[in-house]
């Protein structure tokens, strides 16, 4: 069966006649059509093994879409053009890794930002993400939650989603789209045939900015890290305050 907690909660459903989910609709709208007709979008993808991954976030009590927020920011400190703005016709490199992560709620979607991830432990950073959907959810967000995301994360994995394409949240370079993890046969180091827990990551990316071999370095960073989860744990302490 699909693995279902990609989400840092459950999806919510959106009150169709909610006056306020209509505005952020129109909001979300002009942004994105802005984003679509004057960034030259391309997309990658990658399949990921989560064997790892399954196995650790049960004892530490870090959810799937933890893991790949850490990752996500552990390959942009290592590709940091990725981690860019298109500002005033030109490609500026940001000095923080701020990521946006995607929460949808009863009166629409909102992208919180949880600030210089680049120094957060595994822990702290699953704090964060757990503190920003929670008042995503109860409408708590202030304008400074949602301001400065340098990279966003978008996750559908909750829904089932194998794979999806994002459009790219202006001024950023790029996007990850994340779909469900599921059971796939494959084949292992011994060549033999294995059911293995694996998900695909998407990511949109302004051409602009960045080319194939940037995307797919990127991408193949972040597999690494996601494949090899201990890579993020060491040094982060679980124990009890």
């Amino acid at each position: 069966m699909p693995e279902r907690e990609n989400s840092p909660r459950p999806l919510a459903t959106r009150g169709a006649g909610s006056q306020k989910a209509v505005r952020i609709r129109r909001l979300i709208e002009r942004k994105m059509v802005d984003s679509w007709q004057n960034k030259p979008h391309f997309f990658v993808t990658i399949a990921v093994d989560m064997t790892d991954i399954i196995r650790f976030r049960k004892d530490l009590g870090i959810t799937i879409n933890d893991f790949i927020m850490a990752a996500t920011a552990a390959a942009l400190k290592e590709h940091p053009w990725i981690n860019s703005h298109w500002v005033d016709g030109e490609a500026v490199e940001q000095s923080q890794i701020n990521l946006a992560m995607a929460v949808a709620t009863e009166s629409g979607l909102y992208y919180p930002v949880i600030k210089q991830v680049e120094q957060l432990s595994l822990k702290q950073l699953s704090q964060a993400c757990s503190a920003v959907a929670e008042k995503a959810h109860l409408g708590q967000l202030t304008d400074d939650d949602q301001d400065g995301g340098t990279f966003t994360v978008t996750n559908m994995g909750m829904l089932g989603v194998e794979s999806f394409a994002a459009i790219i949240t202006p001024p950023q370079a790029a996007v990850l789209a994340v779909g469900t993890v599921k059971g796939e046969v494959v084949v292992d180091e011994h060549e033999e045939l294995v059911v293995a827990p694996m998900v695909r990551l998407t990511l949109s990316v302004d051409h602009r900015i960045l080319d194939g071999a940037d995307a797919a370095e990127f991408l193949d960073s972040l597999k690494t890290y996601l494949e090899a989860p201990v890579t993020l744990i060491a040094g982060t302490s679980f124990d009890e305050a």
